[in-house]
Protein backbone atom coordinates (compact mmCIF):
# COMPACT_ATOMS: atom_id res chain seq x y z
CA UNK A 1 0.00 0.00 0.00
CA UNK A 2 2.70 2.47 1.00
CA UNK A 3 5.06 1.38 -2.07
CA UNK A 4 3.81 4.36 -4.55
CA UNK A 5 4.81 6.90 -1.54
CA UNK A 6 8.04 5.69 -0.73
CA UNK A 7 8.63 5.81 -4.31
CA UNK A 8 7.52 9.24 -4.68
CA UNK A 9 8.96 10.70 -1.72
CA UNK A 10 12.30 8.78 -0.87
CA UNK A 11 14.13 8.45 -4.39
CA UNK A 12 13.78 11.94 -5.37
CA UNK A 13 15.04 13.03 -2.31
CA UNK A 14 17.88 11.01 -2.33
CA UNK A 15 18.83 11.74 -5.94
CA UNK A 16 18.89 15.74 -4.76
CA UNK A 17 20.86 15.06 -1.95
CA UNK A 18 23.36 13.26 -4.14
CA UNK A 19 23.68 15.59 -6.90
CA UNK A 20 23.71 18.56 -4.61
CA UNK A 21 26.37 16.64 -3.11
CA UNK A 22 28.15 15.97 -6.15
CA UNK A 23 27.86 19.57 -6.88
CA UNK A 24 29.31 20.90 -3.73
CA UNK A 25 32.60 18.58 -4.03
CA UNK A 26 33.18 19.86 -7.87
CA UNK A 27 32.42 23.83 -7.03
CA UNK A 28 34.18 24.18 -3.49
CA UNK A 29 35.70 20.36 -2.63
CA UNK A 30 33.74 19.71 -0.02
CA UNK A 31 29.79 19.25 0.99
CA UNK A 32 27.80 21.92 2.47
CA UNK A 33 25.22 19.53 4.59
CA UNK A 34 22.45 17.48 4.08
CA UNK A 35 19.58 20.27 3.76
CA UNK A 36 21.32 22.49 1.46
CA UNK A 37 22.60 19.89 -1.03
CA UNK A 38 18.92 18.60 -0.87
CA UNK A 39 18.37 21.93 -2.05
CA UNK A 40 20.93 22.04 -4.51
CA UNK A 41 19.89 19.35 -6.24
CA UNK A 42 16.60 19.80 -6.74
CA UNK A 43 16.44 22.87 -8.21
CA UNK A 44 20.06 21.56 -10.10
CA UNK A 45 17.39 19.14 -11.88
CA UNK A 46 15.38 21.51 -12.63
CA UNK A 47 18.38 23.35 -14.46
CA UNK A 48 20.00 20.35 -15.76
CA UNK A 49 16.62 19.54 -17.62
CA UNK A 50 16.58 22.44 -18.96
CA UNK A 51 19.70 22.48 -20.70
CA UNK A 52 18.90 19.02 -21.90
CA UNK A 53 15.65 20.67 -23.90
CA UNK A 54 18.18 23.36 -24.49
CA UNK A 55 20.72 20.98 -25.98
CA UNK A 56 17.42 18.54 -27.92
CA UNK A 57 18.44 15.69 -25.26
CA UNK A 58 16.03 13.37 -24.33
CA UNK A 59 15.95 12.13 -20.91
CA UNK A 60 12.47 10.49 -20.24
CA UNK A 61 13.00 6.84 -20.14
CA UNK A 62 16.75 7.27 -20.71
CA UNK A 63 18.24 5.79 -17.96
CA UNK A 64 19.27 6.94 -14.65
CA UNK A 65 22.83 7.82 -15.33
CA UNK A 66 22.48 10.09 -17.98
CA UNK A 67 19.42 11.88 -15.89
CA UNK A 68 22.03 12.31 -13.14
CA UNK A 69 24.78 14.03 -15.11
CA UNK A 70 22.57 16.11 -16.34
CA UNK A 71 21.37 17.29 -12.51
CA UNK A 72 24.80 17.51 -11.53
CA UNK A 73 25.01 19.72 -14.68
CA UNK A 74 22.36 21.45 -13.46
CA UNK A 75 23.31 21.93 -9.75
CA UNK A 76 26.80 22.60 -11.06
CA UNK A 77 25.18 25.41 -12.95
CA UNK A 78 23.41 26.79 -9.70
CA UNK A 79 26.67 26.89 -7.43
CA UNK A 80 28.69 28.77 -10.37
CA UNK A 81 25.84 31.40 -10.39
CA UNK A 82 25.37 31.66 -6.34
CA UNK A 83 29.05 32.36 -5.86
CA UNK A 84 28.62 35.05 -8.85
CA UNK A 85 25.87 36.96 -7.33
CA UNK A 86 27.00 36.71 -3.68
Amino acid sequence: MFEHLVEFTAYPIITGIICGYIANRIMSGEGKGCCLNLIVGIIGSYVGTFVASLLDVNLLGEGYLKNLIFCVLGAVLVLWVWKKIS
